[in-house]
């Protein structure tokens, strides 16, 4: 049994990085008959269904009012402002560049904390944090000299610094909620400023060719309720430290995805780049992990456990 509990398991590990990194290819997809708005909205409300039979059968709990507002800040930050700001610079930057720039997410992550909740990152991880920013704007400029713009690449790394304060505002609820409960009242928040594109979606959805929409579909399906389920999977069955080990594995999915299913291969120079990201945010993790502490992450719906953080967890792209 012991064995088993320190077995790495590498098939939800690797089907979490696959969904995760095939969210970028997917938004790509949609594009053409799809709005960035109209994307976020289906998305979402996708997810919102699918999590309703978990309402039904109680195991997702009732959102105490004290709660509401960070809630509605997390939803609103990691769902409305997040998927509608990585759609817009998709328009104009590539799945495998977006990818590669979504990975500088833990920067933004610790000076969040650095700013807000008193971090203190020390030499390594301020080296970390300086390597994988320029990183970043490698990517960046690299894009924008390229075939892609930067105006994109820099909505892309806004979405970045959106995803991780959306990161911060959910922390202090996994504390008090199961990683099911956060995504659903979340999506919930998310959903209502989108209500206002509603009718142009389901315009959308009339006019759109029939692969675009299923790629619409399977970004609530796939990169966020099956995904939900193996990073679960992935939680309970290791260490959150080697669960992480997904969050590096993303990019490099995205970018095997986006060539071979759109035939689309960065610069070289942006590939370095993002190399830079994951390097700068490995450094940053190492010094996390030598004094992890204990926190609440999402381990299925309804359910919650102990353990240690994994940099930048949360719900991914």
């Amino acid at each position: 049994m012991a064995a088993q509990r320190a077995a790495t398991p590498w098939l939800p590990m690797t089907a979490t990085a696959v969904l995760w990194g095939s969210a970028f290819t997917a938004i790509q997809v949609a594009l053409p008959d799809y709005s960035p708005a109209a994307i976020a909205l289906l998305r979402i409300t996708v997810t919102v269904v699918l999590l309703l039979p978990f309402l039904a059968l109680g195991k997702i709990g009732r959102l105490r009012r004290a709660d509401a507002l960070r809630m509605a800040a997390f939803g609103l930050t990691g769902m409305t402002a997040y998927q509608v700001l990585l759609c817009a610079g998709e328009e104009s930057v590539d799945a495998g560049t977006a990818a590669m720039l979504i990975a500088a997410s833990p920067v933004f992550t610790t000076v969040l904390g650095m700013a807000f909740l008193g971090d203190r990152p020390g030499r390594r991880g301020l080296a970390g944090l300086g390597v994988a920013l320029s990183g970043a704007l490698l990517v960046a400029v690299t894009t924008g000299g390229g075939s892609g713009s930067l105006m994109g690449a820099l909505t892309v790394l806004a979405a970045a610094a959106t995803q991780a304060t959306s990161f911060a505002l959910q922390k202090p609820l996994l504390k008090k909620y199961s990683g099911a409960e956060c995504v659903f009242y979340g999506s919930l928040f998310g959903l209502l400023p989108l209500l206002a594109v509603a009718p142009d979606a389901v315009g959308q959805v009339a006019a759109a060719d029939g692969h675009r929409t299923a790629a619409v579909l399977w970004l609530g399906l796939g990169c966020t309720a099956a995904a939900f389920w193996t990073w679960s999977r992935t939680l309970r069955a290791t260490t959150a430290s080697t669960a992480s080990l997904v969050l590096y594995a993303v990019p490099v999915a995205a970018l095997a995805l986006d060539a071979a299913l759109l035939g689309n291969v960065p610069a070289p120079s942006a590939v370095g780049g993002g190399l830079l990201v994951l390097a700068g945010v490995a450094v940053a993790t190492v010094r996390r992990a030598a004094a992890p502490r204990s926190v609440t992450v999402a381990s299925g719906p309804g359910t919650r456990e102990p353990e240690r953080e994994p940099a930048g967890a949360g719900a991914r792209s």
